[in-house]
C-alpha cells in the first residue's frame, strides 16, 4: 500500500456528506409532522380541561341528588344565554348549549347540555352530559 492510499480521500467525505443529506431530507417530512401533531394534541388537551373545568362548574350547581327540588330549568336556560367564558391564559372560548328550547312539563328532568370550546372561532371541542333539574 502507498502513503498516498491511506486515510479518507476527500471525494470520499463529500459523498458521506452527500447520502446523509438525502437521508435527511428523507426525515424530514416525517418530523415536522409530528411536531405539528404535537401541537395539535396539545391545544386539544387544553381545550378539553377548559370544557371539563365549566362543565363541572354547571354539574356542581346543578347536583343530582334525588329529590332535589331546588334546581330550576330556568337558571340552566339562563346559563345557556349567558355570555361565552374565556379561558385568560390560553386564549380559548366556552360557551354552554342546552338541548332543549323549553323547560319540560314534568320534574325532575334530565336536560342535554353541552360545552364547545373553541379557539378564535375554530370549534377545538365539544363536551356533552346531562343535568337534573328539579323545578321549572
Amino acid at each position: 500500500m502507498l502513503a498516498r492510499d491511506d486515510g479518507v480521500s476527500l471525494v470520499e467525505v463529500v459523498v458521506a456528506m452527500l447520502l446523509l443529506a438525502v437521508l435527511s431530507l428523507g426525515v424530514l417530512p416525517l418530523m415536522i409532522g409530528l411536531s405539528q401533531r404535537s401541537v395539535d394534541n396539545r391545544t386539544a388537551l387544553s381545550a378539553t380541561s377548559f370544557g371539563r373545568d365549566e362543565l363541572a362548574k354547571i354539574q356542581a350547581a346543578f347536583p343530582a341528588t334525588p329529590g332535589t327540588t331546588t334546581t330550576r330549568c330556568a337558571d340552566l336556560l339562563a346559563r345557556a344565554s349567558a355570555p361565552a367564558v374565556t379561558d385568560a391564559a390560553s386564549g380559548f372560548t366556552a360557551r354552554v348549549t342546552v338541548g332543549v328550547s323549553a323547560c319540560p312539563a314534568t320534574y325532575p328532568a334530565a336536560l342535554p347540555v353541552a360545552v364547545t370550546v373553541s379557539d378564535a372561532g375554530r370549534v377545538v371541542t365539544t363536551l356533552t352530559s346531562q343535568v337534573r333539574v328539579g323545578a321549572p
